[in-house]
C-alpha cells in the first residue's frame, strides 16, 4: 500500500544486502496539545528509543480566532512534524521522514468548527506535508452501502440550513422591536445569544451558504482525497487496525454507532452523566424563593417588571377600572393579532414591518434552540471514537473526540468484542480499565463522559487527562456549562491531579492546586516568551 511505500522499500533493500532490521517495539508516546484555543489539535509520535517510528494528528480547529491567529499553532506543528533527532545509520529510519513533514496517520474525528476550521484557515500549510493514511468516521462516507451515511449528512444540511434561517430571523426580530419594550428584547436578545453559541461549531463562517458542509471539511476531505499517496479510510465501530512500523500496537474502533439511535441518544443527568451545573444568575430566583418564604418579595426575585407589582391592600377603585381598562385593551391586541395570522385585514390597522415579530407565525423560532442542540449532539456522536492499545494487554489511549453518551454506551454494545475481556468482561470495559491517558470528550462538559459506562470504569492508576477548554477563548454562553465541575473533581481525584487543560485561567479549583505539573518529569509545555500565550502542552506516556 501507498503508506507503506518507504517501509517495504528499506525492507527490500535489506533483504538484498542479507539483513532485515525487524520493526523496533515503541517505548514511549509523546502527546502534544495545540493550546489554539477551546477545540482540538493533537500531535502523537510514538519512538523506539531515541527514534521516532510513527507519527499521527488529530483534528485541527478552535471556537474562536481568524488565519493569522491559528497560524503561528499550525507552523509549530507542522515544525514539529518535520524535525526531529536523526538517529545514526541510515538503514535505521525511513528517509521520507527527514525530507519533508510526514504524517503516518491523520484522524479527522467529526464536522464541528472547532475540530476542523484549521485545515481551510491554514490549508497552505497542510499541503506541504505528506499524509499517508487518513481516516474519517463512517458517517462520512459518501459511499456507504447502506445509506445510512448519506442520510445522516443529508439531514444534517437540512438541520443546519434551518437552525441559520432561524438564527437570521431571530436576528431580524430583536433588531425590530422598540428599545422601550425591554422584556420582549431582552428574551429575543438572550435567545439569539444561545443560538449564536451553538453556531460557533455547527455553522460556517458569516457570508458561507447555508446548508453545506463546513469549510475546513471540505478542505481536509479534498487534499486527501486527490493525493493519490494517501489512503482514505472510513471506520466503523469493532475494527482494529495496525502499523507495521508498530508491532504490538493495535487501533481499536469504538464509535460512532451504526445504530442512529445511539447517536441521537441523551444519557439521564445524575443517573448516566454527570449533574449539569448552573451559574448562580440561572437559578438565583429558586434559591432566593425558599431562602425568603413568608418575606417581602425583592424587586431582583421577581420574574417580571415592577410596573406589574400590584400591592392588594392598597388599590382603590381607580386602579381597579384602569386594570379592567388596560386588560380590554390587551384583548384588543390579541384579536388583531388573531385576525393577522387569519390573514384578516382590520379597518385601519398598520401593516408595519416593527410589529411583525408579535405575529405568531414566529413562534416556531423559539424551537431554534433544541434543534441546535440537538444538531450539536447529534454531530458528537458521529465523532471517530479510537483505543490505542500498546502491547496485548498493556497500556491504552482513549481517544473519543467529543462523544456523548450515546456513542460511549454503544461502545459496550459491540457484539464482536462481548466477553472478549478477561474474566468474561466486555472488550471496551477492559480497555477503559487499563487506560493510562484520556483525552477528555466535549471540553468537560457534563455530558461529555458517561459515568459507569465511562469513567468509573477507568481505574489505572497512571491515569492522566489532557482537557481541550481555554475559558478566555471560549463564549461566554459555554462557560455555564464548562468544565462541569463535579467532573473536573472526579478526573483530579482519579489522576492525582495529573489532569492538563489547555488554560486554567478562570478554573475554580483548578488541578495545579492539586499538582504542579512542572514537577512531572513527562510534562512540558512552551511559549514563545514569558508573556506570551503558551503554544502547547505535552505528556509523554512510557509503554
Amino acid at each position: 500500500m501507498a503508506h507503506n511505500s518507504a517501509t517495504a522499500a528499506r525492507m527490500a533493500q535489506e533483504l538484498a544486502e542479507g539483513e532485515i532490521l525487524l520493526p523496533k517495539k515503541p517505548t514511549r508516546v509523546e502527546i502534544r496539545m495545540y493550546c489554539m484555543g477551546t477545540g482540538d489539535c493533537f500531535g502523537l509520535k510514538f519512538y523506539a528509543g531515541p527514534e521516532r517510528i510513527f507519527t499521527m494528528m488529530i483534528d485541527c480547529g478552535s471556537c474562536v480566532g481568524d488565519a493569522n491567529d491559528f497560524r503561528p499553532y499550525v507552523e509549530n506543528l507542522a515544525t514539529w512534524i518535520k524535525h526531529d533527532a536523526e538517529p545514526e545509520g541510515k538503514n535505521t529510519s525511513d528517509p521520507e521522514r527527514w525530507e519533508g513533514g510526514v504524517i503516518d496517520l491523520l484522524v479527522v474525528t467529526h464536522e464541528h468548527q472547532d475540530h476542523v476550521n484549521g485545515f481551510a484557515k491554514c490549508a497552505d500549510i497542510f499541503e506541504q506535508l505528506k499524509i499517508r493514511q487518513a481516516w474519517f468516521a463512517w458517517t462520512e462516507n459518501p459511499k456507504d452501502p447502506s445509506g445510512t451515511a448519506q442520510d445522516l449528512q443529508h439531514k444534517r444540511l437540512r438541520m443546519r440550513e434551518g437552525f441559520q434561517k432561524a438564527l437570521n430571523k431571530v436576528d431580524d426580530n430583536r433588531k425590530a422591536i422598540e428599545k422601550e419594550n425591554t422584556q420582549a428584547l431582552a428574551a429575543l436578545e438572550s435567545l439569539f445569544m444561545g443560538l449564536e453559541t451553538l453556531g460557533e461549531i455547527n455553522l460556517d463562517e458569516k457570508g458561507s451558504p447555508p446548508g453545506k458542509p463546513l469549510a475546513g471539511m471540505v478542505s481536509i476531505k479534498k487534499l486527501v482525497t486527490n493525493n493519490p499517496d494517501t489512503v482514505v479510510r472510513y471506520l466503523s465501530p469493532g475494527t482494529s487496525l495496525s502499523f507495521p512500523q508498530l508491532p504490538d500496537v493495535k487501533f481499536h474502533v469504538l464509535g460512532p454507532p451504526l445504530d442512529k439511535k445511539y447517536i441521537y441518544k441523551d444519557g439521564r443527568e445524575g443517573k448516566d452523566v454527570h449533574k449539569r451545573h448552573f451559574s448562580i444568575g440561572e437559578g438565583i430566583l429558586a434559591m432566593n424563593t425558599f431562602a425568603n418564604l413568608n418575606s417581602d418579595e425583592a424587586y431582583a426575585d421577581l420574574p417580571f417588571g415592577r410596573e406589574y407589582v400590584v400591592d392588594e391592600k392598597a388599590l382603590t377603585n381607580a386602579d381597579i377600572k384602569k386594570a379592567a381598562d388596560n386588560m380590554q385593551e390587551y384583548l384588543k391586541k390579541v384579536r388583531t393579532l388573531l385576525n393577522a395570522y387569519n390573514g384578516v385585514q382590520e379597518s385601519g390597522q398598520e401593516d408595519a414591518d416593527d410589529e411583525k415579530w408579535r405575529q405568531i407565525e414566529n413562534e416556531w423560532l423559539y424551537t431554534a434552540g433544541s434543534l441546535a442542540i440537538r444538531l450539536n449532539s447529534h454531530i458528537n456522536n458521529t465523532s471517530l471514537a479510537l483505543a490505542i492499545e500498546t502491547g496485548k494487554n498493556g497500556k491504552v489511549l482513549l481517544l473519543p473526540g467529543d462523544a456523548e453518551y450515546g456513542s460511549w454506551e454503544s461502545w459496550h454494545m459491540i457484539e464482536k468484542w462481548a466477553g472478549a475481556g478477561p474474566n468474561g468482561k466486555h472488550f471496551v470495559e477492559d480497555l477503559l480499565n487499563r487506560t493510562v491517558f484520556y483525552k477528555v470528550s466535549h471540553h468537560l462538559s457534563y455530558n461529555g463522559t458517561p459515568l459507569d459506562k465511562g469513567i468509573k470504569l477507568m481505574s489505572n492508576p497512571s491515569l492522566t487527562t489532557m482537557v481541550t477548554l481555554d475559558r478566555t477563548r471560549i463564549s461566554s454562553r459555554w462557560k455555564t456549562t464548562m468544565p462541569n465541575s463535579p467532573l473536573l473533581s472526579e478526573l483530579i481525584e482519579r489522576c492525582e491531579g495529573r489532569c492538563i487543560i489547555m488554560n486554567e485561567n478562570d478554573i475554580v479549583n483548578p488541578p495545579s492546586d492539586t499538582v504542579s505539573l512542572a514537577s512531572l518529569p513527562d510534562y512540558a509545555q512552551h511559549a514563545p516568551n514569558k508573556t506570551a500565550q503558551v503554544l502547547w502542552k505535552q505528556y509523554t506516556v512510557r509503554l
